[in-house]
């Protein structure tokens, strides 16, 4: 289930692809639920086109206005308004229904995540492949000092820099930002502003971090021994340090050290964990 603010999605047992909520218009773009048309639906309705060709879903992320499905066979497919090129294929129409990111075409994609208007790609070799919005430096591609606000990819574009010939393992998309996990445990982060290419975070190579997620400026990490770092915008409380300081640097949730942690959900400006308990 992947929840959205104007639409959501969800993939049952068989592989297929349900969509519902907001259609669309001329206006603010269409097509993201992937039926062909701007209609909106109440209720999850089956996506009859994948049906159709026999093609069965493994995870779908939902952007402002946009969907991306990774299928069963590791094919990438996107629907919706083409603005920013958030829809990987060098163009920026709107897409009615759900089409293959051509230029992955021959890769085989692990994971995918997205943010506000952009994507990533995990392939099989571990290299992570952006599309769409860039004027945060959400795609870690550079840009000098800044970028541009109109900044964007309408291609795939794999992420070099300090990630070249290192094998990611895990990625995460926020807002406007994104972070990644090595095979080595290193933790990456990049966008926001801040870092315009990954960035490695110094100060987690104490340890090995096996999971990341990332909301609405803030990014939390959970390492081997069990411990949550947080780092970013913290004045909602999203950081849980018991302030709403910015942290510029992965620090230590204390509240939850000594907890055993299963799972990480975040949020735009809210973080929750499920626990289990320590024998």
């Amino acid at each position: 289930l992947e929840l959205g603010k104007p639409f959501s999605a969800a993939i049952d047992t068989d592989g297929n692809l349900h969509t519902f909520g907001y259609g669309g218009s001329p206006f603010d773009g269409m097509g993201w639920l992937g039926h062909g048309n701007d209609v909106s639906h109440l209720e999850p309705t089956r996506v009859e086109s994948l049906f159709e060709d026999g093609c069965e879903a493994k995870d779908v992320k939902i952007g402002e206005s946009h969907m991306t499905v990774l299928t069963t066979e590791g094919e990438v497919l996107t629907a919706g308004s083409g603005a920013y090129g958030r829809l990987g294929n060098l163009e920026t129409d709107d897409q009615l229904f759900l089409e293959p990111v051509e230029l992955l075409g021959g890769m085989v994609v692990n994971q995918i995540v997205g943010g506000l208007a952009f994507t990533l790609a995990l392939t099989d070799d571990g290299v992570i492949h952006g599309w769409g919005r860039n004027d945060k430096g959400q795609l870690g591609t550079g840009g000098g000092l800044m970028v541009d606000m109109y900044a964007m990819s309408s291609m795939p574009t794999p992420i070099e820099a300090q990630l070249e010939g290192r094998t990611v393992v895990k990625v995460a998309a926020g807002h406007s930002h994104s972070a990644a996990i090595t095979d080595k445990g290193e933790l990456f982060v990049w966008g926001m502003n801040q870092f315009l290419e990954p960035q490695l975070m110094n100060s987690m190579l104490h340890t090995k971090c096996v999971d990341v997620v990332c909301g609405q400026n803030y990014t939390v990490v959970l390492t081997e021994d069990n411990e949550i770092y947080s780092m970013g915008k913290g004045r909602t409380g999203v950081l849980g340090h018991a302030n709403t300081q910015k942290k510029n640097s992965p620090e230590l949730v204390e509240g939850l050290v000594g907890q055993d942690v299963t799972s990480m959900s975040a949020g735009y400006t809210h973080f929750a964990c499920l626990v289990g308990n320590r024998s």
